[in-house]
């Protein structure tokens, strides 16, 4: 018996974009292989050859045999950033007669381009897609990915331990008045904003998704449709736990991976980090999420007819201290000597921190992310489409087995050393052998 998620999707024609991502991929992959639905069209820059080219050299055959013989994949060559898509008239004019969801995942990754440069990756594409949505006549839901660490800034307005984060917008003018107009003004007119200034977001990234949240908030509000936006945040995006294949990941997609990777590979005799708190070690967490418990999620708030703010987080439940995370890579590490943590109480873009807390800067923090919008969905399901869908993390001990990462490490150093034009010999001196997974 088709589950409700399977039975909603099965009369829907999906439009992704960033089908060639992270997420992007195990959101095709799902979609096709527990919950088929009618069409299934992926924008793609590079078109289908780069499509089917990528999907092969990542996914067992079996998968990829499965995807290529469904039929139900349209990959349209275009472009976010081009007006109308980069798409011929006649193709945008099919879309929107004919699309009943969108979900938008495609996104910059680089969370420290200038903002300038990542506000028209980020915003203005989502804009773009936006309008395209709302000019579909049988739209139901327009799924915007964000982040869970939009509301980073959050973390340096208060001084307790941990900064709670709760499924809603949350404004960034005083007095809760909507800045989202004037923002926009400025960004475009000055490549930045008195908001991004005043709230030391971490990285521009973090202040980009905030904004776009705001924007497509208003331009759906404008047109009465604020039931067809869902958007949805997902905290560190980690490997996955089972779907597509068990540790799936994108080389460069999974930020724990290379944090492991840098710490575990890093020259480095001491490492200066930012935090406020007495015991950062203990205190500040790490909050990762499976990516195939991402797409569960947004799956199942789609079929359940979701709107508004949804977090796809390890939260409560699956959340690690720093110290795990810290103490699984110096296990893992073969240099002689373990570099020394050095806690500094100063501002997270301070210069007298090392390269990797710039890189990673909400290290030292402690982000609770509420996700109880699931709960009742949860309680709703049957066993099978738990079975099919899950959408936890039991426990931390679930997502920490880094011993059967070192895949992914190691290809993270081939991806550094590689531009550094060291060798790659270097690597076994620095890493240990991946572990088969059986797969």
């Amino acid at each position: 018996m088709p589950s409700p998620t399977s039975d909603y999707f099965r009369e829907q024609n999906v439009l992704i974009t960033g089908a060639t991502g992270f997420l992007g991929l195990a959101m095709t992959v799902k979609i096709l292989c527990t919950a088929p639905c009618s069409r299934l069209l992926l924008l793609v820059r590079g078109g289908e050859r780069r499509f089917w080219d990528f999907y092969h050299a990542v996914l067992p055959s079996k998968e990829y045999q499965l995807l290529w013989d469904s039929g139900k994949i349209t990959v349209l060559e275009g472009d976010l950033l081009k007006p109308g898509l980069g798409l011929t008239e006649e193709t945008l004019s099919e879309i929107k007669s004919t699309t009943t969801i969108y979900i938008h995942a495609a996104s910059s990754i680089n969370l420290h381009r200038p903002l300038p440069s990542i506000a028209a990756s980020i915003i203005k594409a989502s804009l773009q897609l936006a309008d395209i949505a709302l000019e579909s006549p049988r739209l139901e839901k327009f799924a915007y990915v964000s982040t869970a660490y939009a509301n980073s800034h959050l973390h340096n307005l208060h001084s307790d331990i941990e900064t709670l984060v709760s499924e809603q917008i949350y404004p960034l003018r005083a007095g809760g008045g909507d800045s989202t107009v004037l923002e926009l003004q400025d960004l475009y007119s000055s490549g930045t904003t008195p908001e991004f200034t005043f709230h030391n977001f971490p990285f521009p990234y973090a202040y980009a998704k905030h904004l776009t949240e705001r924007v497509l908030l208003d331009r759906f509000s404008s047109q009465n449709r604020l039931s067809s936006l869902l958007i949805i945040r997902p905290s560190i995006i980690g490997p996955a736990l089972r779907d597509p294949y068990p540790l799936y990941e994108i080389r460069g997609s999974a930020p724990a991976t290379g944090f492991l990777a840098a710490a575990m590979a890093s020259f480095s005799l001491r490492f200066d980090f930012a935090s406020r708190f007495p015991d950062p070690m203990r205190e500040s967490t790490f909050d990762e999420i499976p990516v195939d418990i991402v797409v569960n999620r947004i799956l199942v708030h789609l079929s359940r007819k979701s709107s508004g703010v949804i977090h796809a987080v390890a939260g409560l439940r699956g959340r690690r201290s720093f110290r795990n995370l810290w103490d699984k890579a110096m296990s893992e590490r073969r240099l002689p000597w373990c570099p020394r943590l050095v806690w500094q109480n100063v501002d997270w873009h301070s210069d007298c921190l090392h390269p990797l807390a710039h890189r990673f800067v909400v290290v030292g923090t402690s982000f609770l992310f509420e996700d109880g919008r699931v709960d009742g969905i949860w309680e709703d399901m049957t066993e099978e489409e738990r079975a099919d869908f899950p959408l936890w993390l039991e426990s931390p001990a679930q997502n920490g087995n880094f011993v059967m990462r070192r895949a992914g490490v190691r290809n993270e150093l081939e991806r550094y050393f590689g531009r550094k034009g060291f060798p790659r010999l270097l690597i076994d001196l620095l890493v240990r052998r991946p572990v088969s997974c059986g797969n």
